[in-house]
């Protein structure tokens, strides 16, 4: 089963949300926050299986254009209503004409993004005049730094091609420099504590499974053991719990 039978499993969705790792609620609060209805237009980039984009045509009964970055996750987003879509694009190039859209979301996605002005100016051109940019995003806490385990896994390994972890200012200034005006910032504890929740719930399923199964990270080219693993991922709950990482929503218009 690879990631994306993963995550469009009903079983593991069920288990974990389908906002997972963000929180339905706090995602439709920030919706209804900035004014989503029956007549707004919402591109979602980064919709990953398209989870959201149905929850958000489900509840506002707007329309819903979903930018799936990793193709064979579209065959996945399978929903009957024409209110919703989805294409394969790049997140910093939807392929749509300037101003087609009234709002659009980013939710985990900075946190992949080496680079991100691309990817803001790129949602700052979609919107329309008066349109909102809706960010929920992990951060990191101001002066802190990755725990033991996961920093090591992080400089030693490709993951630190992929994750680029930020604090909730720099995210901040990033959205404003290419020409936003924020109209809403905010820490979303209720994100964090779901999160950690969640991963309470699956942990003695995953450590046995882990530990029963022949899986061998090594011969994956991943230079840990599966003892480390384990170790990393309590390192990563008990980040969630002291607030070494957090949870960060934003609001902001096109100046």
């Amino acid at each position: 089963m690879d990631v994306g039978d993963a995550a469009g499993n009903p079983m593991i969705r069920n288990a974990l949300g389908d906002s997972f790792p963000a929180s339905s609620e706090v995602t439709l609060r920030l919706c209804r926050e900035a004014g989503i209805d029956e007549y707004s237009h919402v591109l979602h980039l980064g919709a990953g299986i398209g989870s959201v984009s149905q929850m958000l045509t489900e509840t506002f009964g707007c329309r819903t254009t979903g930018v799936v970055v990793v193709e064979p996750f579209l065959q996945h987003c399978t929903y009957e209503d024409e209110r919703v879509e989805y294409v394969h694009s790049k997140m910093d190039e939807p392929p749509f004409e300037p101003g087609t859209f009234t709002h659009v979301l980013i939710e985990c996605r900075c946190i992949i993004q080496q680079q991100l002005d691309g990817v803001f100016a790129a949602a700052k051109a979609m919107l329309a005049p008066g349109g909102q940019l809706i960010v929920n995003e992990p951060v990191m806490a101001p002066s802190t730094s990755l725990p033991k385990l996961i920093g090591r896994m992080v400089e030693e390994t490709r993951i630190k091609e992929v994750v680029h972890p930020r604090t909730s200012l720099e995210l901040g200034i990033e959205i404003s420099a290419v020409g936003f005006e924020m109209i809403h910032s905010q820490p979303e504890p209720e994100v964090t504590s779901r999160l950690l929740s969640k991963l309470n719930q699956i942990s003695m399923m995953l450590k046995m499974a882990l530990r029963f199964s022949s899986f061998n990270p090594k011969s994956e080219a991943f230079p840990f053991t599966k003892k480390d693993l384990l170790k990393a991922f309590d390192e990563l709950k008990k980040a969630l719990d002291d607030e070494t990482f957090g949870w960060h929503s934003w609001r902001a218009t096109p100046v």
